[in-house]
This record gives structure tokens, C-alpha cells and sequence, in this order.
């Protein structure tokens, strides 16, 4: 992970989609761009999805500084920084760094996601909104395309970001899971420029 920012290329997407269960659940959250007063609950969600030990080979968030530093370049740059709030919670977030933020070769042009959804409020279809959002505000930067590393363990964020279409592109190295497992981990990719209608 680069100093610079928590998305890289070097780690997977933490989500676990499906479809609403509650419309009632949907109608009392709220989709917004982060804010730094966020930073807490950002911090304390993406720490409780990395301890999970399944969607990122990081048992723990990066610092909280690190964080910080990353979200008010993103608040200054108007980056792509989503959270669903739900009574005051945040119960998911969904981030599109440029690469060019996450590692110095990268390319400013190509949008890194990351997600995270609290696991009492997956399979709701938080991913798909955050997703959505993700897309447009990333087409509206001017972006050509959004990445994204994700496990092929990870059977439910295959399939939204398949839907959304979101192609494979290569395999990365095996990794060791803090779970305790091997998984394969591969890139995605979304060309921008025409909307998918999904």
C-alpha cells in the first residue's frame, strides 16, 4: 500500500453485494461524498472489514493519519469518496482514488476502487449504489477507466462488478489470507465513456 493513499492496486475490493432485502432499510439511508468528520467512522468500518480477514490480505486499516491525509486530498481534488450513512452509521463506503494518487507510475486517468460494507448490511444492495455513484462521478472527472483487485473467492462482488461490466484482466500472485486461507486475487477493469444500463 502506498503512504499516499489506503486504495492500491496491491490489495482487493471488500465488498459483499446482493440485492435489497428492506426497501424500507433503503429509504432511511443516505448516499453522500465523505466528509472529514467521517474520518472516525471511516477509520473504525474499514478496520472492522479488515479484520474480517477475508477480502483484503491487511488484517488492520492503514493509520488513521494516512487516512486523513488521503481524504482531504480528495475532498481539495473532488475525488470519488462515497459513504451510506444509515442513522447517524456509516455503513458503507466506496472510494475511486486516481492511480496516479496510489503509486507514482500510476495513471491519473485510471480510478482505483476500493469498498467496504459492514457485515450486518451486505446484501442489501449498498455495493450497487455505491457502485453507481462510483461510475458517474468518475465519468464526470473525465476518467477512461475504473480498476479494481478482488478474490475469486469472492463470488457475490464478481458477479455486481460483472453486471456493471467490469471485465477481467489478469490473475495477480496468490496470497495468504488473514483468515487463514489462499486466495487468488485478479484485476478488473470498467472502460468509461457509455453508460451500461444495468
Amino acid at each position: 500500500m502506498s503512504q499516499a493513499s489506503f486504495t492500491s492496486h496491491g490489495d482487493t475490493g471488500m465488498l459483499s453485494g446482493g440485492m435489497d432485502k428492506d426497501a424500507s432499510n433503503e429509504q432511511s439511508m443516505q448516499l453522500r461524498r465523505i466528509r472529514m468528520g467521517d474520518l472516525d467512522a471511516f477509520h473504525d468500518l474499514f478496520s472492522q472489514v479488515a479484520a474480517e480477514g477475508l477480502y483484503s490480505s491487511r488484517p488492520f486499516a492503514p493509520p488513521k493519519a494516512v487516512i486523513a491525509r488521503a481524504l482531504q486530498r480528495a475532498d481539495e481534488a473532488g475525488w470519488a469518496v462515497f459513504v451510506i450513512e444509515q442513522a447517524g452509521r456509516i455503513i458503507a463506503t466506496a472510494e475511486a482514488y486516481p492511480d496516479s494518487h496510489c503509486r507514482p507510475e500510476g495513471d491519473a486517468r485510471v480510478g482505483v476502487l476500493g469498498m467496504q460494507v459492514h457485515v450486518d448490511w451486505r446484501r442489501q444492495g449498498l455495493g450497487r449504489r455505491l457502485l453507481e455513484a462510483v461510475i458517474e462521478h468518475c465519468r464526470e472527472q473525465g476518467m477512461h477507466s475504473i480498476e479494481l483487485n478482488v478474490f475469486k473467492s469472492n463470488h457475490a462482488a464478481l458477479a455486481l462488478y460483472q453486471r456493471y461490466g467490469f471485465v477481467w484482466v489478469e490473475d495477480l500472485p496468490a496470497r495468504q489470507l488473514p483468515a487463514g486461507h489462499r486466495d487468488q486475487p485478479q484485476r478488473m477493469r470498467l472502460v468509461l465513456g457509455t453508460s451500461h444500463g444495468v
